[in-house]
């Protein structure tokens, strides 16, 4: 098998693994743990705040994983059927 073969197999499963995980913390993002966020609106102010603030931070980093994810993926398949002259 050609180097620039393995290479793009490296770099698509490298893109496959960031979307999956940038998609599971969107997915944690959006349903926090209920006793968490119950506890968190009870003290109120200050901790409220740092709980939608982590939340909104997880959700971004889900976003930049995916986004990522999708651009390796992309350079992988160039790479792996870019014809050779």
């Amino acid at each position: 098998m050609d180097a620039w073969k393995i290479i793009a197999v490296l770099i698509l499963l490298a893109g496959l693994a960031l979307s999956t995980v940038g998609i599971r913390q969107v997915n944690r993002a959006k349903t926090p743990n209920t006793c968490i966020v119950n506890f968190a609106k009870s003290l109120g102010g200050k901790s409220s705040f740092n709980l939608r603030e982590s939340l909104q931070k997880d959700r971004h980093a889900g976003i930049i994983g995916i986004t990522l994810g999708v651009v390796f993926v992309c350079a992988g398949l160039i790479i792996l059927f870019h014809p050779k002259k």
